[in-house]
């Protein structure tokens, strides 16, 4: 009689066993995935928050540059075929907008005095904008405007103050308005809200010359100058 041998039985995997494993891996699986998302937000986040940072470098520079080279210039205005003086201020100071004479940096193109608009884009109100029109265009397509260039986006508000003493007030005060002074404010100060919610503290700058025969000292500690502009 011949025996029969039966093979061993080779080792292996129990069905729990690989019930487990098959678990194990899918929660493996599933914090990858997750830490692969929240690292992408956390990026996405960073990205925009340096953008945040850039556009408002960017804003902030646009006024201390541009505040700081206005000039206390006469309003003009065609008489015939002759520009003549009105005997006001080009500077226009409103709440809601702004209007100064101004010279663009050297490595512009268009060279000479220029009048600087800013206001709300009357299509877009949460868009401010700027308009750039020559002093005293030397031909007709010189006197055209250039057309507005976007400074910030995404704005829920943003007013205009101005802080010095006009020919009727002696005492220098904050006011809303600065129109048919016989000098420049002092400090102008910038306040803007976005509708993002994030914060954005008051910009004040100084005008370097408040009227055509006086220049004011900038860093004179008895002008409100806000801090915080001071630090950036």
């Amino acid at each position: 009689m011949i025996a029969c041998r039966l093979a061993a039985p080779k080792p292996g995997f129990t069905l729990i066993e690989v019930l487990i494993a098959i678990s194990l891996l899918a929660v493996i699986v599933t914090l990858l995935f997750a830490s692969l998302r929240i690292a992408g937000q956390s990026w996405q986040a960073g990205e925009q928050r340096i953008a945040e940072v850039n556009t408002k470098a960017v804003v902030y520079q646009f006024f201390k540059r541009h505040i700081a080279a206005i000039r206390p210039l006469p309003e003009m205005s065609e008489f015939g075929d002759d520009v003549v003086e009105t005997g006001s201020m080009a500077f226009q100071g409103r709440p809601q907008n702004l209007g100064f004479v101004a010279t663009l940096p050297s490595s512009a193109v268009r060279k000479g005095l220029q009048i600087f608009t800013i206001a709300a884009d009357p299509a877009r109100p949460d868009t401010l904008i700027v308009r750039l029109t020559p002093y005293q265009a030397l031909t007709q397509d010189d006197a055209a405007p250039i057309l507005p260039e976007v400074l910030l986006e995404g704005i829920a508000n943003f007013r205009f103050a101005y802080f010095g003493k006009t020919e009727e007030v002696e005492a220098a005060a904050w006011r809303d308005e600065w129109l048919l002074a016989d000098r420049l404010p002092q400090l102008i100060r910038v306040s803007i809200r976005l509708d993002d919610g994030s914060l954005w503290p008051d910009m004040i700058f100084p005008t370097r010359i408040t009227t055509a025969n006086d220049a004011i000292i900038v860093n004179d500690d008895s002008l409100p100058v806000d801090d915080d502009a001071q630090q950036r």
